[in-house]
């Protein structure tokens, strides 16, 4: 394994580079690179529920500057499951380099790990390392913690072992630092400790693992010596080291706050008197480099850290020939980051109490400053030990630097276990290489095909209907119908029958009507419309290591499941009682009816009117439905016919697919035995009761008893939802243009707000509680003269509760604040 990182990092660094290059500049422009854009995703959490809502914030930055890009851009972001497979997809407008983006956790999300993964158009011009990755833990609520497998780090787990000796070469009869890594089958880090023998099983040296299977040893092979590896409970294993009788290397000697000091080593006299240059490379750019000769076969060279960027620096050595001998990698600590200041009104606070907080720059506030933020205010039963795994200043400066997978990379800049300036040293150390982004980059001197884009892009191919051809300079017109509105656009296909309407606007979903002629006019042709979303394979070191599930932090699901049950409490029940109704038709509440009492009553008010729709909302709260998508199931129900869907009611009026209210347009296409699209009614009657707002709902009624469905005969065969309106009506005016829809395309994803409850005298004291882990988000979040001021409001839900607070400034420096308090 060695062997090939080792001759992987010298294809890698020597990539765009002319052993005749005739001076360092040559070598410079040369070996520079592309620039690229870095993705963070701020999540609110990263443990949920089934029912919960994902509240997320992406950061789009320039990998140079790291500022917001200034224009708009389309975020892809695509959800998998533990095998790789896609559970949702969203598409993001990032307008100057920000979008904020939730999705409700529903019922086709398993209990288990996923995979938040997010890209631009752009970053396909790169490897999958450039996407944002991040692991998201999703669970039933049970009475019990759902069984989770920690990951294990005991050394009967070994898989493998990879000795990297710093400076990318181990020189004989000269002392080297070798770091290693032990990890399991998944690569995962584990335990290990072993010893290194000669060949004649002399024990040379030990070593152990410090952190996360990644450790250190010193090593100096003598001339005619052999040197072998092997690993305690690992017997299989063994590793002959291979010194280089005549090289050259970098090795670092002190990096403190104001100077670095290298020392260039070789076991050779025959390099004294030789031209070199120490090259400092920061995401594809040359910083400075530095010439000297060789005195003996040691150099000591000294720079100021303030000549580093923050996060990690390439050092490459070159020859006199401008060959590239040996690398390192050097991590900055260089404080350019933005600290938050996170200030309370108060340490603790009564429930339902007033709370008000004030983020305040560090250093930026003047009038031509400001950071832009995202906040998060959770109960701390959802935070792990040791915080969670990833956060801005690790991805931007760790995650997005290397290739493959980083275990969790946020505690590399804590002190937990070792120092964060030892565990940094060792991921330098284990991680350079191969595995360092950078060198895989396209050079600047390469055309990227991939360009930044914003807008949705429908393309399509038409075909000769008969034949199958090609249609060639066809004309292909489009009528997009979103809501009350058409627009009709037409195009010429190329040679090859594609066709490319570019730069769409539109939220959501839209219907999509096409006609196809050929060059002669004529209709015997169809058209195909390709996925507006741009799906992109995944780094396959990040979807393997979604085999090991994550640790639930302590009490998190037996929290959760007491809230479950405490809301469940103030839930309207299955009536026994049944009621009579009056003469008239109408209930007590006004409401008309043709049945005595539901079976399940659900009273809407006005804390739940955060959710977009009726069925969202009534996600998880019904015992026995099922909501999948447009799959909408009564459990319990005879399920007459070839569907399962439940009638719906709206104030007592059966809804039907082609009812003209104001629909979304989320009607999907099917087809008939003879392969034929068709409109589906039964989409249509979902997608006309999901056009209902939550906030129009007074109540809805669930029936599924025999003598409560028996009133509607057999089109209640599957149950019956019946939703009464506040106003007991539902908007009749807008109409739909009946036709035959053709297909549908997905746009940008619906957004919104997160709901927080304002409390007064009126309602302070109301008893149903109001308990939630999230207290309150806010992904838009802008400084104004360096300071921002928020208010919300202390819910029923007792504990510590911590504000995590993200965020880049305007001239791009991360923003990083934290901070707690109390509900008592």
């Amino acid at each position: 394994m060695y062997k090939q990182i080792l001759c992987s990092l010298f294809i890698l660094i020597s990539l765009g580079f002319s052993p005749t290059a005739q001076n360092i500049e040559t070598w410079i422009s040369g070996n520079e690179t592309n620039p690229v854009e870095k993705i963070y995703i701020h999540t609110d959490s990263e443990y949920y529920f089934s029912g919960d809502t994902v509240w997320f914030k992406v950061y789009l930055t320039d990998s140079r500057s790291g500022q917001l890009i200034p224009r708009a851009e389309n975020a892809y972001i695509n959800v998998l499951d533990a095998n790789g497979n896609t559970a949702l997809q969203l598409i993001l407008l990032c307008v100057n380099g920000q979008a904020a983006g939730n999705f409700t956790v529903s019922d086709t999300f398993k209990p288990g790990s996923y995979l938040i993964k997010a890209y631009t158009n752009y970053l396909f011009n790169f490897s999958p390392d450039s996407y944002f990755y991040k692991q998201i833990n999703i669970s039933g609520i049970t009475v019990n913690s759902r069984s989770t497998v920690k990951v294990n780090r005991t050394p009967n787990m070994v898989a493998d072992v990879a000795f990297l000796p710093e400076g990318g070469v181990l020189l004989e009869n000269t002392t080297n630092l070798v770091a290693f890594k032990a990890i399991d089958k998944s690569g995962f880090g584990v335990d290990a400790g072993g010893t290194v023998k000669d060949e004649k099983g002399t024990v040379i040296t030990s070593f152990k693992t410090d952190y996360r299977g990644m450790g250190l040893l010193f090593l100096k092979p003598e001339p005619g010596k052999k040197y072998v590896a092997t690993v305690v409970g690992f017997p299989s294993f063994r590793y002959e080291f291979q010194p280089v009788k005549q090289g050259i290397k970098i090795q670092l000697v002190n990096h403190t706050n104001k100077e670095v000091i290298l020392n260039v080593s070789s076991n050779s006299q025959e390099i004294a008197g030789d031209t070199y240059y120490l090259v400092n490379m920061y995401r594809g750019e040359v910083l400075f480099y530095q010439e000297f000769k060789m005195e003996g076969t040691s150099k000591v060279l000294k720079f100021e850290s303030g000549s580093l960027k923050p996060g990690i620096n390439r050092l490459v050595l070159l020859d006199k020939n401008l060959a590239p001998v040996s690398e390192r990698l050097l991590f900055s600590r260089n404080d350019e980051m933005n600290n938050l200041i996170i200030q309370a009104d108060s340490k603790s606070y009564d429930k339902r109490s007033e709370i008000k907080l004030k983020i305040t720059d560090e250093k930026y506030l003047t009038n031509d400053d400001f950071s832009n933020l995202s906040v998060s205010v959770i109960h701390e039963a959802s935070i792990p030990e040791n915080s969670f795994s990833k956060n801005i200043l690790s991805q931007f400066l760790v995650d997005s630097e290397l290739m493959g997978f980083v275990e969790p990379s946020a505690y590399l800049f804590s002190d937990s276990e070792i120092s964060s300036e030892a565990k940094l040293r060792l991921v330098m150390l284990t991680n350079g290489y191969s595995s360092y982004f950078w060198n895989s980059v396209p050079r600047k001197n390469e055309i990227l095909k991939f360009k930044q884009e914003a807008g949705l892009n429908l393309q399509g191919v038409a075909k000769n209907s008969l034949t199958g051809n090609y249609i060639e300079n066809g004309e292909i017109t489009i009528a997009i119908q979103k809501n009350d509105e058409i627009g009709f656009l037409t195009q010429r296909t190329d040679n090859l029958g594609n066709f490319t309407f570019p730069g769409l606007l539109f939220i959501d979903t839209a219907n999509v009507h096409i006609q196809a002629k050929n060059e002669l006019g004529r209709m015997n042709t169809e058209a195909f419309i390709y996925p507006v979303f741009k799906s992109a394979e995944p780094a396959v070191s990040q979807v393997k290591r979604l085999s090991e599930k994550m640790q639930l932090p302590t009490g998190l699901a037996s929290l959760k499941y007491q809230i479950y049950n405490e809301n469940r409490k103030y839930q309207p029940r299955a009536r026994l009682n049944r009621k009579k109704v009056n003469t008239d038709g109408k209930n007590s509440d006004g409401h008309f009816r043709l049945y005595e009492s539901a079976d399940f009553v659900l009273q809407v008010d006005q804390f739940e009117q955060s959710y977009d729709n009726v069925l969202d909302y009534m996600v998880g709260r019904v015992p026995g439905l099922d909501i999948n998508a447009d799959d909408i199931r009564i459990r319990g129900t005879s399920g007459f016919g070839s569907g399962a869907t439940p009638m719906f009611l709206v104030d007592g009026v059966p809804v039907v697919g082609s009812q003209t209210f104001n629909l979304p347009f989320e009607v999907t296409q099917t087809k008939d035995t003879e392969g034929n699209m068709v409109s589906n009614s039964g989409e249509r009657l979902i997608q006309t009761v999901r056009a209902i707002p939550i906030s129009d709902v007074d109540k809805i009624e669930i029936l599924k008893s025999p003598q409560n469905l028996a009133v509607f005969g057999i089109k209640g065969a599957n149950g019956v939802i019946a939703i009464y309106t506040k106003h007991g009506r539902i908007n009749q005016e807008s109409k739909v243009t009946k036709r035959i829809i053709e297909n549908k395309i997905v746009g940008y994803s619906k957004y919104r707000d997160f709901y927080s409850p304002m409390y007064t005298p009126e309602n302070q004291d109301d008893k149903k509680p109001d308990l939630k882990i999230l207290l309150y988000w806010n992904p838009n979040v802008i400084t104004v003269n360096g300071s921002a001021d928020l208010r919300f409001f202390s819910s029923s839900l007792h504990g510590r509760y911590k504000i995590v607070v993200e965020g880049i400034t305007n001239d791009g420096k991360i923003c990083m604040g934290y901070a707690d308090f109390e509900i008592k």
